[in-house]
């Protein structure tokens, strides 16, 4: 499967500051899409796809940027599910999700795929690395066929389409403000900028 193969490029170019960004339209995107699903705190979410290589190199800076957040931010993945190829992955996740091993499976699905060229084509692939990492059968099975795992899926779906996400990894910061690594001019560019907008709603 081919799509499963394909790994994002990524322009370098430097980052500009958030005044700049709102003068010249660049860097973002604004949406006005359903309101984020907790009051009070910003949210931010992270659309991803486990075949985006550009997603695996951002993997490890979103963990040490999210163990630093500020007070008032919340940070969410949401497995992007652009097209019935992407839903597999997405499923994946939210089996992890529903299993509690979120934190471990994450990663050992991006090496699984860009180190030891697993693509994880199929439920049975999908399957069988889960079982490799102590995930009990029984227990894949009842969550990957699960009412609240398809649930969590279709919420997906229609949250990408409601902010027009167009690449992965994509930012979505309190429901209104969108950016990738080609608007953002790289990966932790688009950190800072997230960053940036996130202060910026804090303020208001």
């Amino acid at each position: 499967m081919m799509s499963l193969k394909r790994s994002f490029l990524l322009l370098a170019l430097s980052a500009l500051s958030l005044g700049a960004l709102a003068q010249q339209g660049e860097g973002y995107r604004t949406v006005h899409a359903e309101p984020p699903t907790v009051e009070g705190p910003v949210e931010v979410l992270e659309f991803f796809w486990y075949g985006c290589g550009a997603c695996y190199q951002f993997a490890p800076l979103v963990d040490t940027w999210k163990a630093d957040l500020p007070e008032g931010v919340v940070f969410k993945r949401v497995p992007a599910v652009l097209n019935p190829n992407w839903r597999l992955h997405g499923q994946a996740f939210y089996t992890a999700e529903a299993l509690g091993v979120t934190e471990q499976m994450h990663s050992r699905i991006f090496n699984a795929i860009h180190q030891e060229r697993n693509f994880l084509q199929s439920q049975a692939d999908v399957r069988s690395l889960f079982l490799n990492n102590g995930v009990s059968a029984e227990d894949f099975d009842s969550a990957w066929n699960s009412f609240a795992v398809d649930s969590q899926l279709r919420r997906a779906e229609r949250l990408a389409r409601e902010y027009q996400v167009r690449a992965t990894p994509s930012m979505v910061v309190g429901g209104h403000y969108v950016s990738d690594p080609r608007t953002a001019g790289g990966l932790r560019e688009l950190l800072q900028l997230t960053d940036r907008l996130t202060e910026s709603l804090q303020a208001q």
